[in-house]
């Protein structure tokens, strides 16, 4: 019974201080908007061809299509945060306060730009792609 006051307790202590902070309640509609983002993603995922629900017949299979998804992801976040963070230092030099505006706009778990059905080739000549090279083509002035 001590405890669940006591947790009370800390509840309304925070409630109160959101009320009182402008700026905690900014941090927190970021931190939901970055959470939206994530589940938006994983949608975007979960409906390739089509579906729009989780694949598998068995608890074990449903789970490794979770996984899978989680992994594609991980790696479309990865490779935008990479990405972001080459122009983030390309920009930043020249203190170029439009292109610094726009990044920082932008979140890492944007998918538009990737054809979440095309045709993927995972064999090639074994070299990395190139990220300075994409980065070198774009132009946020």
């Amino acid at each position: 019974m001590a405890i669940r006051a006591f947790q009370k307790t800390i509840r309304s202590i925070y409630t109160l201080r959101y009320l009182r902070d402008p700026q905690l309640q900014r941090n927190v509609h970021r931190s939901q908007n970055r959470i939206e983002s994530y589940h938006q993603l994983r949608s975007a995922i979960a409906q390739v061809g089509g579906k729009k629900e989780l694949t598998g017949r068995t608890d074990i299979e449903i789970e490794i299509s979770n996984q899978c998804a989680r992994l594609i992801a991980n790696a479309i976040i990865y490779y935008n945060s990479a990405i972001l963070s080459r122009l983030l230092i390309r920009y930043e030099e020249p203190q170029n306060a439009k292109a610094m505006d726009m990044i920082q706009k932008i979140s890492p778990a944007a998918w538009r730009h990737i054809h979440m059905n095309g045709h993927y080739t995972f064999r090639g000549n074994g070299q990395p792609i190139d990220l300075d090279a994409i980065i070198a083509r774009l132009n946020l002035a």
